[in-house]
């Protein structure tokens, strides 16, 4: 009985030989292996030449439609990686007849059904910089300075450089004895599908079993085909998908639908990609989905990523108050931010203050709920406020902060804070809310740096300053204690006395950057009572910045 399917064991010499050329179709990802995924393969295949045996590279799946080009759907990470190992070992060999032997597996004379001789294509967004920088003759001896217009192209060089350093360190007959393994005693098992529709199927049969590359990957197949797509239709949409990837980054993309789901399902819990299917694709229908809600929140999820809002005038104290959320450790506050730039971009009059009090919503969830499925609950609510504009400012609306909750904030700034993520937020928060001060994204130059060192030394300075280790470990984390330093002067300081640090924090204009840090220029010297008061103080500061006094 024909099922559709045929399966065979070949070698790389058969899979890239005569007549054949493979490409990636649309709705595949584009190139995520790493450095260390290639290494670790280079390094099997040089195992398998060292014992004289047969290294399996595994299953690849492909789509041999009749008039088309044979697709790869699933295998390509693999793939594409042996032909950057195999362009490599071409440019690095001293043989002209084994680099043109070489170059056949890469490129062929034959022309194919789209014109080219390349056995392997890539995507649209990768295809032309990969035949640039590693397919054509001469050109996988890469410079580390190489234009990369995305992640995966970046990956693409890097790999590329790490396989040249380690070839080199061979001898040439060693090179030679490894291009004849991947060649001849690679074998794989190759699953031939008839059409691109068993193609979609086996791919998210694959993907939903086992360790799942990225929940968008497995989403998008089922979504293109949910809606009935043409083949022109589907190679469209799987571009766009995969320039979506592009922008914001494979991880990212899944944490977008996860903020869709929120928005779309009011339970939202459990599996993302169980809940997507069930409940959200078929509220709004896939086209919908692929025309309409996708590429509005790819827009508002980009700028909510790099703090980069667009919104007219009102752009600058709108991205201020994203940056500082986005120093936070949670992000379920991305939820009610992108279903207010999705949905209400033309409310100029109440933007700022929406902004303004769900960036203050969001520190206050951080500080006095500690507890995921709370904080679930409470943006869930904001995000159900949007639907009637009226009630999200209103007193009883999940956006305001009660008396008691207040109260719970304050008592929490006069505490300690025992994370990295929890010290840093807090500094670059309290740093925008200081007079002269300035809001700085998470990704600036500005390190916490402890004026009483966390760690002094055993003969130290603050051992006689500070006698009481109790009084260290209380206070040494808390607000007073913290400024801001570039990464270079923040090693400087380090576990200096006082007076030594503030030569560090002062001398040259990195520290006074900061208003966190200029705030203790005057002081003269560092003992528990000025941290408790410092503590206090900024607490003070940051309440009523909030509102909250």
């Amino acid at each position: 009985m024909a099922l559709g399917v045929k399966s065979e064991t070949q070698d790389i010499a058969t899979l890239f030989g005569p007549g054949r050329f493979l490409c990636l179709p649309p709705y595949q990802r584009s190139y995520s292996w790493g450095e260390r995924e290639a290494m670790a393969l280079l390094g099997d295949l040089t195992e398998a030449m060292d014992a004289g045996v047969v290294h399996f590279i595994g299953a690849i799946v492909m789509v041999n439609e009749p008039g088309h080009p044979i697709e790869i759907v699933d295998g390509q990470q693999r793939l594409t990686t042996l032909t950057i190992l195999l362009c490599v070992l071409r440019d690095l060999e001293r043989s002209e007849e084994r680099s043109d032997a070489l170059h056949a597996l890469i490129q062929s004379d034959e022309p194919n059904s789209k014109g080219l001789g390349w056995r392997m294509s890539l995507n649209h967004l990768d295809g032309d910089f990969f035949r640039a920088t590693v397919q054509r003759r001469g050109s996988a001896a890469l410079f580390e300075d190489e234009p990369h217009e995305s992640a995966s192209q970046r990956r693409i060089s890097e790999v590329a450089l790490g396989f040249k350093r380690e070839l080199e360190k061979m001898s040439p007959e060693e090179r030679s004895h490894l291009a004849d393994t991947i060649v001849t005693r690679c074998a794989m098992v190759i699953c031939t599908v008839k059409n691109r529709d068993m193609g979609y199927k086996v791919f998210r049969v694959l993907n939903d079993r086992g360790k799942a590359p990225n929940a968008h990957d497995i989403i998008k197949t089922d979504i293109l085909e949910r809606a009935g797509l043409t083949l022109q239709e589907a190679d469209h949409y799987a571009s766009q998908w995969a320039e979506y990837e592009a922008m914001i980054g494979g991880a990212a993309f899944d944490d977008l639908l996860r903020q869709i789901r929120v928005l779309f399902d009011k339970s939202a819990k459990g599996d993302l990609i169980a809940g997507l299917r069930k409940n959200v694709i078929p509220r709004v229908s896939a086209r919908t989905f692929l025309d309409v809600i996708l590429p509005r929140h790819v827009r508002a999820y980009g700028e909510l990523i790099t703090g980069r809002v667009e919104f007219g005038a009102l752009s600058e104290p709108i991205g201020a108050y994203v940056n500082r959320m986005r120093a936070l450790d949670h992000h379920t506050w991305r939820a009610p931010a992108l279903k207010f730039l999705v949905n209400h971009r033309h409310a100029t009059n109440s933007a700022v203050e929406f902004f303004r009090r769900l960036e203050r919503l969001a520190y206050c969830q951080q500080l006095i709920t500690p507890k995921k499925d709370q904080r679930d609950r409470r943006y869930r609510r904001v995000v159900e406020a949007l639907d009637n504009p009226r009630s999200v400012f209103a007193d009883t609306s999940p956006l305001s902060i009660t008396p008691e909750e207040a109260k719970k904030v304050r008592e929490r700034l006069l505490g300690r804070f025992a994370t990295f993520g929890q010290r840093r937020a807090m500094a670059l928060r309290m740093n925008a809310a200081l007079e002269g001060g300035q809001t700085l994204p998470p990704e600036a130059d500005a390190t916490v740096e402890h004026v009483l060192p966390r760690n002094p030394g055993d003969d130290s300075y603050w051992h006689t300053v500070w006698p009481d280790p109790a009084k260290r470990r209380e206070l040494c984390d808390t607000l007073g204690n913290f400024i801001l330093l570039p990464h270079s002067q923040n090693q400087k300081a380090d576990r200096l006395d006082y007076r030594a640090k503030k030569k560090v924090y002062f001398n040259g204009s990195g520290g006074a950057h900061f208003a966190l840090t200029r705030d203790l220029e005057l002081q003269e010297a560092w003992t528990a009572d000025v941290v408790r008061q410092r503590t206090e103080r900024l607490a003070e500061i940051l309440m009523r910045d909030w509102g909250l006094d």
